[in-house]
């Protein structure tokens, strides 16, 4: 079985992440294999796994929360071209070649998940006191309609600086994403 992520940006860029063996760890640490270096990702923010032959992503308590689908989750199994939104990035699941066509706009759009939209189920449950999280922020945590997560403009209420600084990153993390390994293999050709 051929996985691989392929992270999606809104201004229509994508990068494809093999991921040659497993469990595969996400995060912000330093000891994780698919580095995100981020303050909204957990330093071990999700785990994927293969059990029964099935990819499965569970969440590892992180502050944020782990969304498939726009929906927070604590573990669930994936299929090809669901939608892993690790903080506040958007990554396709592609499982032996499929899908075979990505819409990066569209797949962002439809995965991205807004500061605050944790807070759609149980979000009190997982959050961690004295840690904050998107919603602790300013910047009204209402709800999770896609359409207003989407936009990438921050809305009103929200602390622009933080903002801008988080574009910037999403930026710059396209070229400069850690795979944790890369020093092993040779670089594959990850641009569409």
């Amino acid at each position: 079985m051929n996985i691989s992520l392929v992270m999606v940006s809104s201004d229509g860029k994508t990068r494809e992440i093999e991921l040659p063996k497993f469990p595969i760890s996400v995060g912000r640490g330093e000891e994780c294999k698919v580095r995100i270096p981020l303050a909204a990702v957990s330093r071990r923010h999700c785990e994927l796994t293969i059990d029964d032959d099935e990819l499965v992503v569970k969440d590892l308590k992180s502050s944020n929360g782990t969304f498939v689908n726009g929906e927070r989750v604590r573990s669930r199994e994936l299929a090809p071209g669901d939608l892993l939104a690790v903080g506040p990035l958007v990554f396709v699941v592609r499982i032996d070649g499929h899908p075979k066509e990505i819409d990066p706009l569209e797949s962002y759009v439809a995965g991205a998940v807004a500061p605050g939209a944790a807070g759609s189920k149980g979000d009190s449950e997982d959050a961690i006191a004295g840690v904050p999280t998107w919603g602790s922020q300013g910047g009204g945590g209402g709800g999770s309609d896609k359409g207003a997560a989407a936009g990438g403009g921050g809305g009103p209420g929200g602390k622009k600086e933080e903002k801008d600084e988080d574009e910037v990153d999403l930026k710059s993390l396209l070229d400069d994403f850690d795979f944790g390994d890369d020093e092993e293999e040779e670089p594959k050709a990850g641009k569409k």
